[in-house]
């Protein structure tokens, strides 16, 4: 599934949840039977990687496991969806039709579909009533850019890149804003993006950056990750991200939800959001000029 010419990250810090992996495995396998691209995306995959393979306070915890379903069409998907409920146990959503849950161990599943059952728009809706409209900017860039990360001997999966996941937090966020959620995300991607293995970028090529911020790691990883965002995209999604960081409103309001999720209200918190936000904006509209 995912390049098997780049070496995989590895599990250093603690173990994965035992029912986050038994759910992750038959996902991989009967997206293997039906031969369907996927890649671990949301909340897990930035468990995984900030906290197991990095050894940094990964945020909120879930057992909430998304991911996002390369199709060629709603049969495919369909198709997924079926194999999984007959044959690895889990369970349909009697409400939204893209989770699935598995009740051994208990797990929520959110199965994203993109690809061929994108409108022009980059949105999906849910056939038949397509009363449910999701946008999916960002799915076919996050696949592309996935990182193989090995869970355990012998099993290695795709996982969305922080950039990228950044990215997808980002849309995701203009669309739900009042659950809030996606707001404590991005605020934890770009406090810890410094030290998710880029220590030594900053300390090497991108040294100017670490001095311009006075050598904190913290404005310097957050200007580091809208650089590597920027560039990890196409001009398409690079623009639809670009017209939500132009916003000075949007930018508020994202700023406000990120002190509101934070350690507190006090003055260093807020003043700490506002910096990160800032150089987010910094590092990835600078790519431009």
């Amino acid at each position: 599934m995912s390049n098997t010419f780049v070496q995989p990250l590895t599990i250093k810090h603690d173990k994965v949840d035992q029912a986050v992996l038994i759910v992750i495995r038959k996902i991989d396998e009967v997206a293997r039977k039906c031969e369907t691209r996927y890649f671990l995306a949301g909340a897990t995959a930035r468990e995984i990687l900030l906290k197991h393979v990095f050894g940094l306070a990964p945020g909120r915890r879930t057992l909430d496991v998304d991911f996002g379903i390369a199709v060629q069409d709603w049969g495919q998907f369909q198709k997924l969806k079926s194999a999984l409920i007959e044959q690895a146990a889990f369970q349909p959503h009697p409400k939204q039709k893209q989770r699935i849950i598995h009740t051994s161990p208990a797990v929520t599943v959110d199965l994203i579909p993109f690809g061929g059952v994108e409108r022009p728009d980059e949105t999906i809706s849910w056939p038949p009533e397509e009363e449910i409209v999701m946008r999916v900017t960002g799915f076919k860039d996050a696949l592309e850019a996935a990182v193989p990360v090995q869970l355990e001997a012998e099993f290695v999966i795709p996982v969305v890149s922080l950039p990228l996941l950044l990215i997808l937090k980002l849309i995701a966020w203009v669309d739900r804003k009042h659950e809030k959620r996606d707001a404590a995300d991005i605020y934890i991607l770009l406090r810890q993006y410094g030290d998710a293995g880029n220590e030594d970028r900053l300390y090497g090529e991108h040294v100017r950056i670490l001095e311009s911020e006075g050598f904190n790691f913290e404005s310097a990883g957050a200007y580091l990750l809208g650089l590597d965002a920027a560039t990890a995209v196409p001009a398409k999604t690079r623009q639809a991200v670009r017209e939500i960081l132009r916003s000075d409103q949007q930018m508020t309001q994202l700023t406000n939800q990120m002190i509101a999720s934070g350690p507190g209200f006090d003055a260093v918190s807020t003043r700490n959001c506002e910096l990160l936000v800032s150089k987010l904006r910094q590092g990835f509209l600078n790519i431009e000029k």
